[in-house]
């Protein structure tokens, strides 16, 4: 299936990709380009007397960027001049998150591409770059709207549990509300505000706490491998004829205006699309034209631009594309498009400042990659029955649940793996294997290191002896801390029985302090314990976790498994300021 990374192409688009494909479609290409852009623009405007030449540099959302260039040439044509000065308007389209990244100055901005104009898909973008210190000045605080466009969910006409157009909810979104189920697609929130939405709507349905934060988890690990950079080609997922079979259709979450240029345009044995609108309500695009220069020949030019773009022509333009008007009316001939349901949905305008914040904190924790130790007790003390388990012993849950750690996690998770035992000499424990990414294989070898390990953990067994659990937990601790990924989550996962009996070197209370010492909140390390049957001194150990913003969770039902790592990963929603 493919990936959701694609762009929704224009007409003008694809007929300029069909000519660069020949040799002599690159040539032309190459010269007219030149032509225009070294010598026509430069010669045209000197040719003027002007007294300097200034660029209007417009950055525009990808699905206006054709309309607004048509807008720019009719602008360019009128020779516009102010105060002496020759202005000439340019469109192009960078995604909204870098011109955010620009104008609010923020790590890895690149002023290059600061926009005196900009027209992102959603006022959320503007908002977003305003909230930084960088970002006031120059911003335009109330800009006007282009069009608008709600976010809907689409779907084949008459795919197997979706609900009717009017009676859909957010809910759909969720892994167990899709029966049977189909991959969601949308944007990576930090790519676009669609993308926020879903994440908004699916926090605001389930809460807060440990079990929505659960439940958050489940959700952002079942759609981050089907997210996409970009906006979304409706056409790359239904191409026509018959799919393979391997995957049903999936559920997109993209703009009405998308669906609308879908079924406009689609191939004839394309299936025809359905615009689902949430009850709840959704977020409405805005489009809105944003002005952020301070230059006064700039910015009288920006405003005469938007006088072009308030034409009827333009204004018709935007309808024939599939957007609303800006209050949110649909034209005659969106209406009567399929797949659209013409009466303006219910919409909110919640997604604003915290809102806004947290939807993409939210993505961007859950979805971050991994870096963890694995600390796998397999003292006597693993060799005792659950009471809860059939029989199963203490080791037996322990090798499932590394079992189903390593299923879980991502291939771009670095991961090793440390056995815990006085049996192993001096150190007390056996270092199997160090952190590396679980989808990386060595030099010359076409086994990754995920079923290197998985071959280690089916293979562990009880070694005997003390565990000397509190040497070895500081001990993985400090080896996880000196090689610190910052773009990555850092964590200790320990799997034992819960009892050190005093063969550490450490106190129970000297290894609390060592670890509240060596926590650092700007560089966090947690440790996370799942320890299995009653045996377990759960106070202290909770106390060991605490001290790290980490958690313990304690089972003799080796089922819940996969819950205890659920929630251990949602924990990285509160570090470093999560209570035990």
């Amino acid at each position: 299936m493919p990936s959701g990374r694609h762009r929704l192409s224009s007409p003008t688009f694809a007929t300029t990709r069909r000519l660069v494909r020949s040799p002599l479609g690159i040539s032309a290409l190459v010269v007219a380009l030149v032509v225009a852009a070294a010598v026509a623009v430069p010669l045209g405007i000197g040719a003027l007397g002007c007294g300097d030449t200034r660029y209007l540099r417009v950055s525009a959302t990808q699905s206006l960027a054709p309309m607004l260039r048509e807008a720019a040439t009719e602008f360019n044509a009128g020779r516009p001049s102010y105060n002496g000065d020759c202005v000439y308007a340019q469109v192009d389209e960078i995604a909204p998150h870098r011109i955010m990244t620009a104008l609010a100055g923020g790590p890895g901005a690149d002023s290059t591409i600061t926009p005196h104009v900009w027209v992102p898909e959603s006022s959320a973008w503007v908002e977003l770059a305003r909230m930084s210190a960088g970002g006031t000045r120059g911003i335009e605080t109330d800009p006007p709207s282009l069009a608008s466009s709600p976010v809907v969910l689409a779907a084949p006409e008459g795919t197997e549990g979706m609900p009717d157009p009017d009676e859909t909810d957010w809910t759909v979104v969720l892994p167990g509300e899709r029966d049977p189920y189909r991959p969601l697609v949308m944007v990576d929130p930090n790519r676009g505000v669609d993308g926020m939405a879903v994440m908004h709507a699916v926090r605001r349905h389930l809460g807060t706490g440990d079990e929505a934060d659960t439940a958050m988890t489940d959700f952002v690990r079942d759609v981050q491998t089907d997210s996409a950079f970009g906006e979304i080609d409706l056409s790359a997922f239904f191409t026509g004829g018959a799919r393979d079979g391997t995957r049903p259709a999936p559920v997109i979450v993209v703009p009405e205006q998308a669906v609308a240029a879908y079924n406009a345009n689609r191939a004839g044995d394309a299936p025809r699309l359905r615009a689902h609108y949430p009850r709840e309500g959704t977020v409405s695009l805005d489009y809105p034209y944003v002005t952020t220069t301070d230059t006064p020949s700039l910015r009288s030019a920006a405003a005469d631009l938007y006088e072009v773009l308030r034409g009827d022509a333009y204004r018709d333009r935007l309808r024939e594309l599939g957007f609303r008007d800006p209050g949110g009316e649909a034209s005659g001939a969106l209406a009567d498009l399929p797949g659209i349901t013409a009466a303006a949905p219910r919409v909110h305008g919640d997604l604003t400042g915290d809102a806004l914040l947290a939807s993409v904190t939210d993505w961007n924790r859950l979805s971050m990659p991994t870096r963890t130790l694995v600390l796998a007790d397999v003292s006597a003390d693993m060799a005792g029955d659950l009471d809860g388990a059939d029989g199963a012993t203490r080791m037996e849950a322990a090798r499932q649940a590394a079992l189903m750690g390593l299923g879980l996690f991502p291939d771009a998770t670095d991961m090793g793996l440390w056995l815990m035992s006085e049996e192993y000499g001096e150190s007390g424990r056996e270092e199997s294997a160090d952190m590396q990414g679980l989808g990386d294989a060595e030099d010359g070898r076409e086994v990754t290191r995920r079923q290197e390990l998985m071959e280690i953990a089916q293979t562990i067994d009880v070694r005997g002896g003390g565990s000397r659990l509190y040497d070895n937990i500081l001990a993985a601790y400090d080896e996880v801390q000196s090689v610190y990924d910052e773009d990555k989550i850092n964590s200790v996962i320990l799997l034992t029985a819960g009892r050190d009996a005093g063969s550490s070197d450490l106190s129970h209370g000297e290894l609390v302090a060592a670890l509240q010492d060596r926590f650092d909140p700007q560089r966090p390390v947690s440790l996370f314990i799942i320890a299995f049957g009653d045996q377990a001194d759960r106070e202290e150990l909770r106390a060991v976790a605490a001290a790290t913003s980490g958690s313990l969770f304690v089972t003799d039902d080796p089922e819940e498994i996969g819950d205890i790592f659920l929630s251990s990963i949602s924990r990285r929603l509160c570090v470093p300021d999560c209570d035990n």
